[in-house]
């Protein structure tokens, strides 16, 4: 028996969408990066709206960043804007979890789709993500392309392959459905097709529809190995998001094959595996990454044993042990 529950965020999307915070009323916050602070789009939106500016918590979302954010969101303020990517969005979802009263509306800037999920993640203090923690549910998510347009080119196509990322371990998770499967397999065609091509808004639109698709799943199915690897090696070594599917999706895939190939037909072409599909895709859009290209193999080895359980508590397909687990960072590495 499945059981979904669907989430009551309205999404506004389009060309045009960022002309809906005209209905915005009441004491307003804007969190968003230090590298949007002297934005066009930071301007674009104090234009319709008017809101206090806060600078929101760095990349993984440290642990004493959260909290900093959660002091100053104890404000009296009716509605928080969250305008960035993942850690931002994560950090004021996460930051008020104890001021569900407040109104939450987020303006991605990537394509990470942390909007479209009520969890969370934050790095603790020993510098391990801490992933699925509940957080204030969105109110209302704003899709419109223009908010990408000062977002560098690499983080976008990065956030896009997590996405990506997303969509193929929704396939073959232990907790995969056709509901979920079906949103996955359109995500999955729609992200392959805009990410070659972002010179306009139209497939930028494409790439943030595809997001959603691809993210909204994470409210119903366990994440796999490539996710896990994120979680462990990205805080740790200071690894985007994004980049760190770009190293270990493939590879995810690979060792998953046998177990997911009946699931995988629906996205795979003809006369190769799904995992060289994504390797030439990377490749073909300039987002090939190694882990190498972040730390020495002998220090990525130390975290095989906490990259085990991680992946066996997961939804992935299959269960690994160490030394499975060894071989799977020397073949990312």
């Amino acid at each position: 028996m499945y059981i979904l529950e669907y989430p009551k965020s309205m999404v506004v999307y389009g060309n045009d969408a960022l002309d809906w915070l005209k209905n915005v009323r009441g004491k307003t916050a804007l969190v968003t990066t230090r590298s949007l602070l002297n934005s066009k789009i930071l301007s674009e939106v104090l234009k319709i709206v008017k809101a206090e500016v806060i600078q929101g918590p760095s990349q993984h979302v440290p642990k004493q960043e959260l909290e900093s954010l959660k002091q100053k969101l104890m404000r009296d303020y009716e509605v928080v804007i969250g305008l960035g990517g993942g850690s931002i969005i994560d950090g004021v979802k996460l930051a008020l979890s104890e001021r569900k009263d407040s109104f939450y509306i987020a303006i991605p800037t990537t394509l990470s789709g942390a909007e479209h999920t009520r969890s969370g993640g934050f790095t603790d203090e020993y510098g391990l993500k801490r992933s699925g923690v509940l957080g204030k549910e969105i109110d209302v998510i704003i899709l419109d392309p223009r908010a990408t347009l000062e977002t560098p080119k690499w983080l976008l196509l990065s956030t896009g392959i997590r996405s990506l990322d997303h969509a193929i371990e929704t396939i073959y998770s232990k907790d995969s459905n056709p509901f979920n499967e079906a949103l996955a397999i359109m995500a999955y065609r729609k992200l392959t097709r805009c990410l070659k091509s972002l010179d306009s808004l139209e497939s930028r639109l494409e790439c943030q529809v595809g997001s959603w698709l691809a993210s909204i799943n994470m409210r119903y199915v366990r994440m796999g190995m490539s996710h896990m690897f994120g979680y462990v090696f990205g805080p740790k070594y200071n690894i985007p998001h994004g980049i760190t599917s770009c190293i270990s999706l493939p590879t995810a895939i690979k060792y998953n094959y046998d177990a997911a190939k009946d699931k995988l037909r629906e996205i795979e072409g003809e006369g190769e595996p799904l995992y060289i599909t994504v390797d030439k895709f990377l490749m073909d859009i300039g987002m090939k990454y190694r882990l190498s290209e972040f730390t020495s193999l002998e220090e990525a080895m130390k975290n095989a044993e906490i990259f085990t359980k991680l992946v066996n508590n997961s939804g992935n397909p299959i269960n690994i042990d160490v030394e499975m687990a060894r071989s799977f960072i020397k073949d990312v590495y």
